[in-house]
């Protein structure tokens, strides 16, 4: 038995990108299903982000917002998504007020939400609120393992039900991947553990191809205290504080960290200086240190430093007396697949949007245009796939999920063997060790093995029906993901952004193309185009 739905445009993910998308293909008159492997709006890269838009509102312009992110994304941008990002972005962020969202303008972007709202629960809730108003109908606690096609386009996908403990088939027109990154493939971050990659492995299996998946930021003033959670730190306490190694060193002036604030202009140079310190021995168990003790002493209750309070910083951390440790984790994906300025991939029927598709922000991502990408290229995606849906039919697709249902089946079975969660902790703990902020050659070939070595294990999973079912069937996918990540890292031979490599540290002026990944037969295949060619 399977469970089936159909709809004019299949929308798979809840975060910022997939709930835009909504939002537009309903205004356009689509049957809009959204799919989300957790409650719809929960456990996605948009409710734990800072709430922060960066666009050309309250006296910042286009040109200005243009500049900023080609600076910070080292020359390797797709122009034209930047194009349409720093042109479009200041009225699609404004409009976000339409849908429930509380906007507050400043120079140079928005913030969401009043003073009681967490993060970035007052974008996703208010608006998943605002679709289920409409009407709107969501498939939670379901993971979509394969976008079915005929003739060469996408006319569904299947996958599973973690509550109903069945399969599930989408029969629709049209698909719009907003699945988000791949953060939580690393031991560190602070993206949710759902976000392992799989919007990136079912594009690639369907057909389309991807780009600069070496780029992954890194967060690097984020707390490594002993027991504490791994809150980002902000603000006065950074920006007038010392960042510092075990001798005192001032590691922003050492490595010539200069771009200011860190967390919006130098989270590559940054997250790579102090992890030089780390891996010098000058840290201090995998971390380095921040003074802040003068900032915390002139500061009151009610202030914030970053995701911590005053409170926390002085009852919990005592850092009015004593300096506390930061370390990287992993942030945000820059790469992801090729698509246009409207969200088309390179298979028709399928569209893509936010974080799961790269050129954007290219080696490096600028604070806040996280949020404004999903918000702009949600609407655009969702816009075009709508146009899309009403020239073309359903077709059946009852035939093509066989196999699909059969491998479910089989893994239901096992009894013995790994378990899901022991299998992802290895590979997350090998991509933070050896694809992470600092990388060789030698790191990243050991690295690529492991994933082979994954990939051979999973034919020993154990896993139950259910919930548990879902984290086994993301297995195959993260791995596609980490592949991409270390393949991708191997090729690129210099140093740039968010990819540092220690056997080639410096930027090379040969390397300012994008590497395009793809599938040929079975094969994973790498290539290179000049930027801005990708979609040509």
């Amino acid at each position: 038995m399977a469970l089936r739905f159909t709809s004019d445009i299949l929308i798979i993910g809840t975060g910022g990108a997939g709930l835009r998308a909504a939002v537009e293909a309903h205004e356009k008159g689509a049957h809009v299903l959204l799919v989300s492997k957790a409650p719809a709006g929960y456990n996605n890269c948009t409710i734990v982000a800072g709430s922060g838009y960066l666009a050309a509102v309250g006296g910042m312009t286009p040109g200005e917002h243009r500049e900023r992110t080609l600076g910070v994304g080292k020359g390797v941008n797709d122009p034209k998504l930047v194009d349409v990002l720093t042109e479009e972005g200041g009225g699609r962020v404004l409009e976000l007020e339409k849908y429930g969202l509380v906007v507050n303008v400043r120079r140079g972007g928005i913030s969401v939400g009043d003073e009681d709202t967490r993060l970035g629960q007052g974008i996703t809730l208010p608006m998943v609120d605002y679709l289920r108003k409409l009407g709107v109908e969501f498939v939670e606690n379901t993971i979509v393992t394969r976008l079915l096609k005929k003739e060469g386009r996408v006319v569904g996908a299947v996958g599973y039900h973690g509550d109903e403990k069945q399969p599930v088939v989408y029969q629709c027109k049209a698909v719009i991947l907003a699945t988000g990154g791949a953060g939580a493939l690393y031991k560190r971050t602070d993206c949710p553990l759902r976000t392992t990659g799989d919007g990136y492995s079912l594009a690639y299996h369907a057909g389309a191809r991807l780009r600069d998946m070496e780029f992954v930021q890194f967060f690097p003033l984020a707390l490594a205290e002993p027991g504490a959670p791994p809150l980002l730190v902000d603000g006065p306490v950074i920006e007038e504080g010392k960042i510092m190694n075990v001798l005192g060193e001032d590691i922003p002036e050492k490595h010539n960290v200069t771009e200011r604030p860190y967390i919006a202009r130098s989270r590559d140079l940054l997250s790579r200086a102090m992890m030089l310190e780390i891996v010098k021995g000058e840290g201090v168990d995998g971390a380095v240190l921040v003074d802040g003790r003068e900032v915390v002493r002139r500061s009151k209750p009610g202030d914030s430093f970053g995701m911590g309070s005053y409170e926390f910083f002085v009852n919990r951390l005592q850092a009015h007396e004593r300096p506390f440790r930061v370390a990287p984790l992993t942030h945000f994906t820059m790469g992801g697949v090729v698509a246009n300025t409207w969200g088309e991939t390179d298979v028709e029927g399928l569209f893509a949007a936010g974080e799961v598709v790269g050129g954007v922000h290219g080696a490096n991502r600028h604070g806040g245009n996280a949020l404004t990408d999903v918000t702009v290229f949600g609407a655009r995606a969702a816009a075009r796939a709508a146009e899309y849906a009403e020239k073309v039919s359903h077709e059946e697709v009852e035939e093509l999920v066989e196999e699909d249902v059969k491998r479910y089946e089989g893994l239901a079975r096992r009894e013995t063997g790994y378990t899901p969660r022991s299998m992802m902790g290895v590979l997350r703990e090998t991509m933070w060790e050896k694809a992470g902020v600092i990388r060789d050659s030698e790191m990243l070939v050991e690295a690529f093995e492991k994933i082979q070595d994954l990939r051979d294990s999973t034919r020993r999973l154990m896993v139950l029906p259910g919930r548990q079912m879902i984290s086994a069937l993301e297995i195959p996918m993260a791995l596609d993901a980490a592949e991409m990540i270390v393949r991708a890292a191997m090729m690129r031979r210099e140093s740039r952004g968010a990819h540092y490599r220690l056997d080639h540290p410096e930027e090379d002026p040969a390397w300012v193309k994008t590497v395009i990944i793809s599938k040929k037969d079975s094969a994973m295949q790498l290539t290179t185009v000049p930027i801005g060619e990708a979609f040509e």
